[in-house]
């Protein structure tokens, strides 16, 4: 248990540690754990946001029901539930597709699907992480009014501010994703696929950088999809 607990804490400020340890031991209860409690949280957060466009025809469903006494419950148990299913599918999913690269390449033999799908788990409780910094700030800067758009909430500056007149509501979230705390992202990435992988900085930075890129098209589908 305090080792799992450890294996978070050097995920901020020594990643390598936690994929170090991972890769003799690799446990990830505490690291799923986490990730449901923040999306809960999140979902909490920026459910006065979200209401604002999600989809009629989901909302309209969302309104016949209600959990514990209140729509509004239904909705944000809709939104962390889809997160966490969302969420273990990638894990699954993820996993799967760079163990079968692994074996391809004959890359660390050693390397079973256990240990990057516990890695998987640590490395993504960066974006929670970085969509929790963003939306503290929503309140800071705009107010519920101001929000028409998914693209709304994202607060923190990012390439999508340079182009305000694409219409495209895909391009224009993917791009709201290119910002400074996605370095942090594909650093802690880099240093998984290194530290696991055993393979060069270059070569685990350009992968990171594909599952990142991968990463950021699922969630911008989903995103977009819910409120379209």
């Amino acid at each position: 248990m305090k080792e799992s607990w450890q294996n978070l804490i050097d995920l901020v400020a020594n990643p390598k540690a936690t994929f170090t340890r991972l890769k003799s031991k690799p446990k990830c209860r505490i690291a799923f754990l986490v990730f449901c409690f923040l999306v809960v949280v999140l979902a909490w957060m920026v459910f006065p946001f979200t209401q604002r466009f999600i989809n009629p025809r989901y909302a309209s469903r969302l309104a016949s029901i209600e959990l514990f006494g209140s729509t509004r419950a239904t909705s944000m148990v809709f939104v962390a539930v889809s997160g966490i299913i969302l969420g273990v599918l990638c894990a699954v999913v993820f996993s799967t597709g760079l163990i079968v690269v692994s074996r391809v390449f004959k890359v660390n033999e050693a390397l079973k699907f256990k240990h990057i799908f516990a890695a998987w788990w640590h490395a993504i409780l960066i974006n929670p992480v970085v969509f929790f910094i963003n939306t503290a700030f929503i309140p800071v800067f705009k107010r519920v009014e101001d929000i028409e758009t998914i693209v709304d909430i994202r607060v923190i500056p990012g390439m999508h501010m340079l182009m305000p007149s694409l219409e495209s509501p895909f391009l224009l979230l993917f791009l709201s994703y290119v910002d400074i705390l996605s370095i942090w992202n594909i650093f802690v990435l880099t240093v998984a696929v290194a530290t696991l992988a055993e393979v060069s900085k270059a070569k685990a930075c350009f992968t990171a950088v594909i599952i990142w890129l991968l990463r950021v098209g699922i969630d911008v589908v989903f995103q977009v999809a819910s409120a379209s």
